[in-house]
């Protein structure tokens, strides 16, 4: 019977190790540590930006939105074979509106600090050349579940989409610039999405 019982222990002791093991390379993903880094980055930007209007907040927010994501990628994708036709200064100026749009819409989310806390799923799902990392933001008892798509760019793991309540905002930018763009070219999104960002408080 003593044999017995450390022959189970030992196996449970063994199993307890691998499962450990297994949790610590999944917490240890590149994806989920990037996604990790944009979302405490996101909240230490509120922090620091503390009763300061959204404009200020925005400002303090774009180097975690532009360590996070590839905006120049997912411009890419949103205006879809129109891009190619875009000069390179083109397409540079509709990188830089979007970052600065997408630096306010978080701006606008995250209003105030309210002891947010960013909780990241080490649970990590790969799906072709993409990994999909799931996260929640709790804040007053409630939780907020926001998940990425990313994609390693020079051995770097960046976001390339965003699903917030189940709609992927890739596939929203790509209706919404589609019009835009076949009216007024570049220059009529980047003007576009300038002023959406000048109307966020």
């Amino acid at each position: 019977m003593k044999r017995t019982i450390a022959a189970i222990s030992a196996g449970l002791a063994a199993a307890l190790c691998l499962a450990a093991a297994g949790a610590a390379q999944a917490a240890s993903d590149p994806a989920a540590t990037r996604v990790e880094a944009l979302c405490n980055g996101v909240l230490d930007a509120v922090k620091q930006a503390k009763g300061a209007g959204a404009p200020a907040r925005a400002r303090a927010m774009q180097p975690a939105v532009e360590q996070g994501f590839n905006l120049e990628v997912m411009a890419q994708f949103a205006i879809g074979e129109a891009w190619t036709r875009m000069t390179p200064k083109e397409q540079a100026s509709v990188v830089a509106a979007l970052t600065r749009y997408t630096a306010a819409r978080y701006a606008q989310e995250f209003d105030s600090y309210r002891g947010q806390r960013c909780t990241v799923d080490p649970a990590v799902t790969t799906r072709g050349p993409d990994k999909l990392v799931k996260s929640q933001i709790a804040e007053a008892g409630e939780t907020t579940s926001v998940n990425y798509r990313l994609r390693a760019f020079g051995g770097e793991w960046r976001v390339i989409d965003v699903f917030f309540k189940g709609v992927s905002q890739l596939a929203t930018q790509r209706a919404d610039f589609a019009s835009v763009v076949q009216s007024g070219g570049a220059a009529g999104l980047a003007a576009k999405l300038n002023e959406l960002t000048a109307k966020m408080r």
